[in-house]
């Protein structure tokens, strides 16, 4: 299932479910009720859901490197996987944006 995330202050980002699911669970919000999510994150919660998101892909990007050092020691030629930081950026994109306009962001509306 897709999750669109929706911001007056930004074009929408759509995201997978379950990579949705794990980067709200990072600013301590929820993807339910499972048949119809939808939720908001305010604009008075936008600067610390956007702090909370970005040190959380600093943390992963870290461990990235270190894990991408290693996989292309070990198996070359195979494809690395994308990390946190990278399945982040959009939304960090939109949380910025909202931040810096006042605004909320939604999904499943």
């Amino acid at each position: 299932m897709l999750v669109t995330f929706k911001s007056k202050a930004a074009a929408d980002v759509p995201m997978y479910a379950e990579h949705a699911t794990l980067l709200l669970s990072l600013v301590g919000k929820t993807l339910e009720p499972a048949e119809a999510p939808r939720g908001i994150i305010t604009a008075a919660d936008v600067p610390a859901a956007l702090a909370k998101l970005k040190a959380a892909a600093d943390a992963s990007r870290r461990t990235d490197k270190d894990r991408a050092s290693a996989q292309r020691d070990d198996e070359p030629g195979q494809a690395l996987s994308v990390g946190l930081a990278q399945r982040a950026f959009p939304l960090i994109d939109m949380l910025e944006r909202a931040a810096k306009d006042g605004r909320d962001v939604v999904w499943g509306v």
